[in-house]
């Protein structure tokens, strides 16, 4: 749901208010197909996601940058078609991504950066990658418990934090009051972002990670494994044995409960995975 109305609002071109697009489809889907969680607070729970998908796309989309792109399929051989999940700058020369994890780590990096949606997309069009990492936090009890979605506001002057600039160790007094993003719709999406730049939080938890072309030989092997994998797809005929060993690493699989449980995904559950 993050990634769709993320989609949203990197790629408006008639607003200007791009992170309250993302916002704004978040919430309609919330409402239509809806999510699938086991919180009993589901409004709450999308509109927490709301306000994260409305910050994020601020983040990223710089003021003056036009709408991103989605990249043109490309064709590969017997009629087979690259059909991108990436999307492209405005001017044309980067393909860019949005990363969304928990935490980050060097696994990680590695796992995403030679992935079919990063090394397999810069192979396939030729061009270098802007991928955006967003470290959203731990998910408890229905919520991201990182910057993106809570602060800390001072019980005098309501200023918002994050972090101590000094004598990190000794943490935040007592006193000062837990702010989750959607309960305090006083604070504009700039000053959440800006509070954050200013306790030296959003560097940690936004940044870029580049994926270059590799070099011709390289590329070729890449693009001839992708070929055969899709000729092998175009010919099955039943669905393989699942792989045990993809369903909760590098990420959790978003089928991986009616997989287990020995029931087909519905369509209406999960068509936004599609849209």
């Amino acid at each position: 749901m993050l990634q769709t109305a993320i989609r949203a609002g990197v790629t408006e071109a008639r607003r200007t208010d791009w992170g309250e697009v993302a916002g704004e489809e978040l919430y309609a889907l919330g409402s239509e197909p809806g999510l699938e969680t086991t919180h009993y607070d589901v409004h709450g729970e999308v509109v927490h996601l709301a306000c994260i998908a409305d910050l994020v796309a601020t983040a990223i989309r710089k003021p003056g940058d036009g709408p991103w792109q989605m990249p043109a399929p490309v064709q590969l051989s017997d009629g087979l078609e690259w059909i991108s999940g990436a999307y492209l700058d405005p001017q044309g020369e980067h393909l860019r991504r949005v990363v969304l994890a928990s935490n980050w780590s060097d696994d990680r990096h590695y796992s995403e950066a030679r992935s079919w949606f990063s090394l397999g997309e810069v192979c396939a069009y030729g061009l270098p990658m802007q991928q955006a990492v967003i470290v959203l936090g731990q998910m408890r009890n229905g919520k991201r418990h990182g910057p993106w979605a809570k602060g800390l506001l001072h019980p005098a002057n309501r200023k918002l934090r994050f972090r101590k600039k000094r004598d990190i160790a000794t943490g935040f007094k007592s006193s000062w009051e837990e702010a989750w993003r959607e309960d305090h719709d006083e604070v504009s999406t700039q000053d959440w972002l800006q509070a954050m730049l200013e306790d030296g939080v959003l560097a940690d938890v936004c940044f870029n990670v580049d994926i270059p072309v590799p070099e011709a030989a390289a590329r070729l092997r890449i693009m001839d494994m992708a070929k055969r994998k899709l000729e092998r797809l175009v010919l099955m005929t039943e669905l393989p044995d699942p792989q045990l060993t993809g369903c909760d690493w590098p990420v959790p699989c978003i089928f991986r409960g009616p997989c287990h449980a020995g029931r087909e995904p519905q369509e209406g559950v999960y068509k936004t995975v599609k849209k």
